[in-house]
C-alpha cells in the first residue's frame, strides 16, 4: 500500500457532459438578409430556429466558413445577417445550435469568452 503524499488531493473522476447539436440549413438567394423557419431546405429535416437564449452556443457557417457573432443575429424563428455583403445565390448557410445538457437533461449555462454571444436558459 502506497503512502499518500502530504498536501495532495484525491482526484475526482472525469465528468462527461452530454450535448445536443442541431443544424438549420438554407441556401442564399442572393437577395435576402433575413431567413425564417420556412426558408429551411426540406432535405435536411425540419428544424425550427430557437432563440439564442435557449441554447448554449450558436454558430453560423456561410459557404463552410465560421462567421463571427458580430455579423449575424438569431431570434426565435429568424436568422438575420448584419454584414454589408449578401452571400451569392446558392451559397449554403448553416446555423448550428449546441445545447450542453446537465444531469437533468436541461440546457446548462456555460462560462463563455467575452467575444461569444452564446446564452442559455438557467
Amino acid at each position: 500500500m502506497r503512502a499518500k503524499k502530504p498536501g495532495t488531493k484525491k482526484r475526482r473522476p472525469l465528468r462527461v457532459m452530454k450535448a445536443k447539436a442541431t443544424l438549420f440549413v438554407t441556401f442564399s438567394d442572393g437577395i435576402k438578409r433575413s431567413f425564417r423557419n420556412r426558408d429551411q431546405d426540406p432535405s435536411y429535416g425540419k428544424i425550427r430556429i430557437p432563440s439564442s437564449r435557449s441554447v448554449s452556443y450558436t454558430n453560423l457557417f456561410v459557404n463552410g466558413v465560421l462567421q463571427p457573432t458580430s455579423v449575424y443575429k438569431v431570434s426565435l424563428g429568424r436568422l438575420t445577417l448584419l454584414s454589408r455583403e449578401i452571400p451569392e445565390k446558392g451559397v449554403p448557410i448553416i446555423l448550428q445550435f449546441v445545447s450542453i445538457l446537465g444531469a437533468d437533461c436541461r440546457c446548462r449555462k456555460v462560462r463563455r469568452p467575452r467575444h461569444s454571444r452564446s446564452r442559455c436558459i438557467q
